[in-house]
């Protein structure tokens, strides 16, 4: 990939998987805002430019950004914010029902047995009985899959991907979540993919990270409705 000379960071896995996405498309996704100019880097209009606040960190937990093909293009979407601050210990790959890519198979090979998908219980599938925990009974979890896409298409993704069978799924308890509303989140709707994950930093004991991840997605959130205004 040719690196653009007006990018502010180095490209990280969800540019590239972006990149990848476009040149192989016939046709070009148009977001709304499509004729903003937008800073290459963060993505938002270039007065809403959020580039000054990303500071790269190092997760104890490794992350896969699990991508529905509509999802990965849009400028609102957070998961990408991972990948901001965690560029070492984050992945993002496409989803495909039948035909996952080889080097994310081998990425799950290397963490089995200490993968967790994260994801609330639904009818069709129950999580695997544990709320999200540092250490379970048998094995410590490393390594979280995050399905990056709305709650609908989330919901078709885990359940139409016989591949991710063998992957215990695990939730964050409500206790958990009323604390992080408490703290953190001014609404009651369903948390975007970044909230998700700071709980998740902060139920495996990584506060720290936990906490910057969320002060980063509340400055995106900010940008991205300035951006929207203008």
């Amino acid at each position: 990939m040719i690196e653009n000379p007006k990018r502010k960071h180095p490209a990280h896995c969800v540019d590239l998987l972006r990149t990848k996405l476009e040149i192989a498309s016939q046709r070009a996704f148009i977001a709304r805002g499509s004729n903003t100019v937008r800073c290459p880097s963060c993505l938002m209009s270039e007065s809403a430019c959020f580039c000054s606040e990303r500071t790269s960190m190092t997760s104890p937990i490794q992350f896969t950004l699990l991508y529905h093909n509509t999802e990965i293009h849009k400028p609102t979407n957070s998961g990408r914010l991972l990948a901001d601050l965690f560029p070492n210990q984050t992945e993002a790959y496409l989803w495909s029902r039948t035909e996952p890519e080889e080097a994310l198979l081998e990425r799950l090979n290397a963490f089995k047995g200490n993968t967790a998908i994260l994801f609330p219980e639904t009818e069709k599938r129950k999580a695997s009985g544990n709320y999200l925990i540092a250490e379970t009974a048998e094995n410590k979890i490393e390594h979280i899959i995050l399905l990056d896409a709305t709650w609908r298409l989330a919901s078709k993704m885990l359940h139409q991907s016989r591949w991710l069978d063998d992957i215990p799924t695990y939730g964050i308890s409500s206790e958990a979540i009323r604390s992080f509303k408490t703290r953190h989140a001014k609404h009651d709707h369903q948390f975007a993919t970044a909230e998700v994950a700071s709980m998740c930093l902060e139920s495996l004991h990584a506060p720290e990270e936990a906490l910057a991840l969320f002060k980063y997605y509340n400055i995106f959130n900010e940008r991205s409705m300035t951006s929207r205004r203008r």
